[in-house]
């Protein structure tokens, strides 16, 4: 059966437009969606400039102040780690088949909307023996919301085609982020985690802890969760931006399990939901200055966080790491075009896809989409791809003594 290049009947993108990085602001948006889908096409209404007025009437500013308070105020779930002694100290074998290993990369992915059904779809052809979630369950990561915009399982509140994120046939793993801790992560490790994990005959094992690694004799994919401390005190938070720093657990498990060595010959690619550093938004560069005590590159860093496709010049800073940043949290919200004078032109971007996305919705936005990695030995091939499955950016590493050299790329000349 042939799927649409994009479904619907999911949630409407333009509910999740200029959502703010505000835990108050996001629980105050939760109130303003229709409980069902919008007329589309021709018929379609121009979005409001002001898309979280629904939000303003009486009875949903009571609901919002209770659901604020009712998931802000309270201890944050505890932070499960891989006992010492455990036979699972989260190190996982890299494996596939026919000679390579296929892992399909996302972020910002769990909308729920039409767009990210069909990115869904796009990485379901692509047949990944490992499929990774960079983080951000919307609006606040709750357990219903966790259900119908991850786990498939339809909200009976509303009207919308839940959507299920994609099974890899050797492990299927998510991280942690910001919005899965604005209901202070009881969602995610409850309900997301469970359902994730190795798969033995056919059925995931469950997901131990929020960070982990995959490796082989070429390669090291090392997880990290920036997300655990990615929220503050209630109210405060707005005005002091979170670090984002590697809980005590995950450095500890870095320095005593995984134990980067700088005379390692294989390649590192290091996976988070927040980025390292930012041409357009806010940096975290706490998570790399913990990391470097361990890690001396060079490595190439997949994130989300911001809605977008960016792919960064090599950054080295002192105390910090030698690193090739890849910005890919375009998939499912809508996508941030390039900004006419960036927050941090210091920071060179090689690529952004800068093309406006054609949508039923009347919104001026960018195109959706995923990074395919291949890895074969010791070259890994990674594509960017939209949700209609068209590659826009190429590159190829090669991996010799630990330092990574991109051999070849190419890039879309429309964007």
């Amino acid at each position: 059966m042939t799927l649409p290049a994009v479904p619907s009947g999911h949630r409407d993108l333009q509910d999740l437009r200029k959502l703010s990085h505000s835990p108050i602001l996001t629980y105050l948006r939760k109130q303003a969606p229709p409980p069902a889908p919008r007329i589309k096409g021709l018929r379609a209404r121009r979005p409001s400039p002001f898309p979280s007025m629904a939000a303003f009437s009486p009875s949903r500013i009571w609901t919002w102040f209770c659901q604020y308070l009712g998931h802000r105020i309270g201890r944050r779930h505890p932070f499960p780690t891989y006992a010492k002694g455990d036979s699972d100290q989260g190190i996982y074998p890299l494996e596939g088949d026919g000679g390579e290993i296929r892992m399909a990369l996302a972020a910002d992915w769990g909308t729920g909307t039409d767009e990210a059904a069909a990115v869904a779809n796009r990485i379901a052809d692509f047949k990944p023996h490992y499929a990774i979630h960079l983080g951000d369950v919307y609006y606040v990561g709750t357990p219903t919301e966790v259900n119908a915009n991850f786990l498939g399982i339809r909200n009976p509140a509303t009207h919308y085609v839940p959507c299920r994120w994609p099974s890899g046939s050797r492990g299927t793993f998510a991280l942690n982020a910001n919005h899965e801790m604005y209901a202070l992560g009881y969602g995610y490790f409850d309900g997301i985690l469970p359902a994730m994990g190795l798969v033995r005959d056919g059925k995931a094992q469950g997901q131990r802890a929020s960070f982990f690694c995959l490796e082989n004799e070429h390669w090291r994919v090392i997880a990290l969760d920036t997300g655990y401390n990615s929220i503050g005190i209630p109210i405060i938070e707005y005005f002091r931006q979170p670090s984002s720093a590697l809980p005590p657990e995950t450095v500890e498990w870095l320095r005593e399990v995984v134990r980067p060595r700088p005379d390692d010959p294989r390649g590192l690619v290091i996976l988070s939901h927040h980025p390292y550093f930012s041409r357009f938004d806010y940096c975290y560069p706490k998570p790399a200055r913990q990391a470097a005590e361990f890690v001396k590159g060079p490595v190439l860093w997949f994130w989300g966080h911001e809605h977008r496709l960016a792919i960064y010049k090599e950054f080295d800073k002192p105390g910090g790491l030698r690193t090739f940043g890849r910005c890919i949290g375009h998939g499912g919200m809508p996508v941030d075009l390039p900004p006419a004078k960036p927050l941090h032109p210091e920071f060179g971007v090689e690529f952004t896809d800068k093309r406006l996305y054609p949508n039923d919705e009347n919104l001026t936005v960018g195109f959706n989409g995923f990074a395919r990695l291949t890895f074969e030995g010791a070259l890994l091939t990674v594509q960017y791809v939209d949700l209609r499955g068209t590659v826009v950016f190429s590159e190829t590493w090669a991996v010799d003594r630990g330092n990574l050299n991109r051999v070849r790329y190419s890039h879309l000349e429309a964007s």
